[in-house]
């Protein structure tokens, strides 16, 4: 590239990267509390308390203790209960929550989603270095990241998701530092890389995985050259430090580390809450879910630009890799599957995702309500599609196909910004146009409760005199932690009461249901309620909202 075109390259990727944190900086106040935040918010105390009890500042525990105490409410079992969730992100949140002195609710939520979309913020530039680690090409790097930012679902978690996206985030920062890695063995990029791995291990054990792929592949590469075998040393340096590290950023694993790792990993493989889940049009419950679960979310919640490349991509790295592989004991001088750095990053991701997705499809491992707990994936799904970009261009001969195809691409992006904009503050629940019709009446919309906020400000401007209003919950969410986001004054006004439909003045639905709604009448609204509101987007029902017949 020329060096002219480099730098105005730069300045359009810093001009990209400063609007981004800019619209975050202005906006993550918009979003509403998801149902497991006050969870994580009290793991993140649970354990900051465990590890000051190592030290001698009293005055730090006092304030630690006072908090734990003020936690109340929560439905999900206690921190100590479930141990072995990670705290990369709750436990410095909570330091920081302290130390800031940030005591009302509405403004220490609202400093979690500010820094969990500051750390997504940092994922993504390493997601450009990747990118640009792989394919040298500015432009290229550049489209791919639009391709990763512009990702409805993804972006509108990045400001509460307390714990996929958080792993997202730490897991793209660590495949950049693994890129470096297959490139060059050298001690400096293994150590960085089983540090990253080591957080994203320690913030969700499929992290694991990763380090995982690194070491198979080094052994595949001894087969093709012996002279690897000098590297040994590496790989060894490597599986200490990731193992050090990961035992220091996971409390849990203090006590009895090999014991407390294992039992980790049983527990999130057959761990389960069994409920029924809306899939489909279907009931099903969720620790029965079908081969084709991740995949259909997948497909149906993002964007179809991506989708398109993705397959292309797909196909592009599974027939030169397959072709490759029957011709590899005919090939006498070159004894491997890849000949390049770059191919071997490609068989990384390709083999990873693959992977990945064969044994969520085929184990005992819950998902419940969408794909969020593998959001990890769209890293994979957007880095093929853009390698599916990459392969089409560089095979146009024709500079005016080349830029039309550019040009197509681009229209693509805007029409995805401009959804993401009316889809504001719920980019979460985005569904592309092929499948956003009635949507609410076949998969769960908004199960993380955060129209929660929108709705209980509308009743306190509709009830503005009142003092106090009852809500019932016609919907398996709990409401009362939406009031967390509100004024001392409006919580005041406000009391949740659940499935005590009669004495409510008003129901709030969202249609999110634990059990079959065809045969269970749990949330089935009175007869002397009627509908007053309804919240749409983009031909999506996200909420109702019925008040009692005078």
């Amino acid at each position: 590239m020329k060096q002219k075109d480099k730098k105005i390259s730069q300045k359009i990727i810093f001009l990209i990267f400063s609007t981004f944190f800019l619209v975050g900086l202005f906006t993550f106040k918009d979003y509403g509390i998801s149902v497991d935040e006050e969870f994580h918010r009290s793991s993140g105390f649970y354990w900051l308390n465990y590890i000051l009890s190592f030290t001698s500042l009293e005055e730090l525990k006092n304030l630690v203790d006072i908090k734990i105490n003020q936690i109340k409410g929560f439905t999900l079992p206690k921190p100590s209960d479930n141990p072995y969730y990670g705290v990369v992100f709750d436990l410095p949140v909570a330091l920081l929550e302290v130390i800031l002195k940030i005591d009302d609710p509405k403004n220490y939520f609202q400093f979690r989603h500010l820094i969990n979309f500051i750390l997504f913020f940092i994922g993504s530039i390493f997601f450009f270095k990747l990118l640009l680690n792989r394919f040298s090409n500015y432009l290229i790097a550049i489209l791919g990241t639009l391709f990763f930012v512009l990702s409805p679902r993804i972006y509108g978690s990045s400001f509460f998701n307390n714990k996929d996206i958080v792993f997202l985030s730490l897991t793209v920062i660590a495949l950049y530092y693994c890129f470096k890695s297959l490139e060059k063995l050298s001690y400096k990029n293994l150590f960085i890389f089983a540090l990253f791995a080591a957080l994203a291990s320690a913030q969700r054990v499929l992290g694991i995985f990763f380090p995982a792929s690194l070491i198979f592949i080094y052994l595949l590469s001894i087969l093709s050259n012996k002279k690897n075998l000098k590297s040994l040393s590496s790989i060894f340096f490597f599986t200490v430090f990731y193992f050090l590290f990961l035992i220091l950023f996971w409390p849990a694993l203090w006590g009895n580390p090999i014991e407390n790792f294992l039992t980790a990993f049983q527990f999130f493989s057959h761990h389960y809450l069994e409920i029924r889940l809306l899939f489909n049009g279907t009931y099903i419950y969720s620790n029965f879910l079908p081969y084709d679960y991740i995949l259909t979310w997948i497909l149906i919640s993002t964007p179809i630009l991506y989708t398109i490349l993705f397959v292309i991509g797909y196909i592009l790295i599974f027939k030169r890799f397959f072709i490759k592989f029957i011709n590899i004991k005919n090939n006498s001088n070159y004894y491997d599957l890849w000949r390049s750095s770059k191919e071997k990053k490609d068989f990384f991701i390709f083999f990873n995702f693959s992977f990945i997705i064969f044994y969520l499809s085929t184990s005992e491992i819950v998902l419940y309500n969408g794909w969020r707990q593998v959001y990890f994936l769209n890293i994979f799904i957007i880095y093929i599609a853009t390698y599916a970009f990459y392969q089409i261009d560089i095979n146009l001969k024709l500079k005016s196909i080349k830029k039309f195809q550019f040009a197509t691409v681009s229209l693509c992006l805007l029409f995805i910004t401009y959804q993401m904009v009316i889809y504001h503050p719920y980019q979460n629940i985005y569904f592309n146009s092929l499948f956003n019709k009635n949507v609410h009446e076949k998969f769960p919309v908004d199960y993380w409760g955060l129209s929660g906020k929108k709705f209980l400000e509308y009743i306190l401007v509709l009830e503005k005199d009142k003092k106090s209003i009852k809500i019932g919950t016609a919907a398996y969410l709990p409401l009362e932690r939406s009031t967390k986001l509100l004024s001392e004054k409006d919580r005041k006004k406000i009391s949740i009461i659940g499935q005590s439909f009669q004495d409510a003045d008003y129901l709030y639905t969202n249609f999110i249901s634990e059990v079959d709604k065809n045969s269970d009448d749990k949330y089935k609204i009175p007869y002397n309620f009627t509908k007053i509101d309804e919240f749409v987007l983009n031909n999506t029902i996200i909420y109702q909202v019925f008040k009692k017949n005078n």
